[in-house]
């Protein structure tokens, strides 16, 4: 018997993205997001702490976020006669698979705001982005916003053994709890909670979060050290054969100049560039003609650097297959 393969439904927005190109940060915007009365200043970044800064809030390109993100949900609404919408998902700051895109933070900040304005549950998937994967314990201190419900996994235990996490706000749990076992979330699994997982996040957190154990965590305990050379990182940006490339806590990735076939997750274009970097015992993993570097928390510059270094040379040497 066949099956119909599954399709998402609900709404998705085409995110504005930022990225890397020729030594600068540049802001990249979907169509329908007005632009015509922007300046420049609001387009392009000297640093990342420019594109991150809360300053932006008041900004015209705010409004015009506002007013694109309002557009969509009410057409939604009115195309599928709803009259709410169940709850905002989001990857904060980089989305992960989908091909390593950092996503402008004002505009996922806006997007908050917008649909709390409608009481819209906003949910943070964590999964990859948290606990030092972005430089930062968790990705919302990056946005400066909460969600009402976050998916933490993967670093929470160093990548030891798997375990997942969800958590919520207390109105959340609340509204799950009452006398009335009809009211509960009556959800599990055979892995909930279990004892080496645990044992092994607790450590791992605790190891990540203190400066004696990992040298690369603020006098905070919040925040990592740059660990990405600027100087190599901007070479790499420069580079003819490549597109875009994002720099920021523990990843780095960069997208090959590709057409056609070539671009995508199916494509094959970055095989004989993989190949090479693994004789110089550098594994990445490709994501079509997008490929990363991702190290620890606790990896030291030095040892980013030297991979950065082979990175390049090898660029210098790529020919398509």
């Amino acid at each position: 018997m066949a099956f119909e393969r599954y399709t998402g439904k609900g709404l998705f927005l085409d995110p504005p993205t930022i990225f890397m190109c020729d030594g600068i940060w540049k802001l990249s915007l979907p169509e329908g997001v007005q632009s015509e009365k922007l300046k420049q200043e609001e387009l392009t970044f000297q640093s990342r702490g420019e594109f991150f800064s809360k300053s932006r809030d008041g900004s015209s390109l705010a409004g015009s976020y506002s007013s694109f993100i309002s557009q969509q949900l009410s057409a939604y609404s009115g195309l599928r006669g709803f009259g709410h919408i169940g709850a905002l998902i989001i990857e904060p700051v980089v989305h992960g698979s989908g091909g390593m895109h950092m996503i402008d933070p004002l505009f996922q900040r806006v997007l908050v705001n917008e649909c709390r304005s409608r009481k819209i549950p906003v949910i943070f998937d964590e999964v990859f982005t948290g606990f030092w994967r972005l430089g930062a314990e968790s990705a919302s201190e990056l946005l400066c916003c909460q969600p009402d419900i976050a998916c933490f996994a993967k670093l929470m235990t160093g990548g030891i053994i798997p375990l997942a996490a969800t958590l919520a706000t207390d109105a959340v749990f609340n509204a799950f709890a009452g006398d009335s076992k009809l009211k509960a979330l009556l959800h599990g699994h055979s892995y909930t909670a279990h004892a080496m997982g645990c044992t092994a996040a607790v450590k791992s957190i605790k190891w990540f979060k203190d400066p004696q154990t990992n040298s690369n965590i603020t006098s905070e305990g919040r925040l990592l050290r740059e660990l990405w050379d600027a100087e190599l990182v901007h070479q790499i940006s420069s580079h003819p054969a490549v597109q875009r490339v994002v720099a920021l806590g523990t990843l780095f990735a960069l997208e090959l100049q590709a057409e056609g076939s070539n671009v995508g997750y199916g494509s094959l274009y970055a095989r004989s560039l993989l190949l090479k970097l693994r004789e110089d015992g550098v594994y990445l993993r490709p994501l079509g003609n997008v490929i990363y570097l991702m190290c620890g928390p606790c990896t030291s510059p030095e040892t980013c650097s030297q991979l950065l270094i082979k990175l390049y040379r090898r660029l210098e040497e790529f020919k398509p297959s």
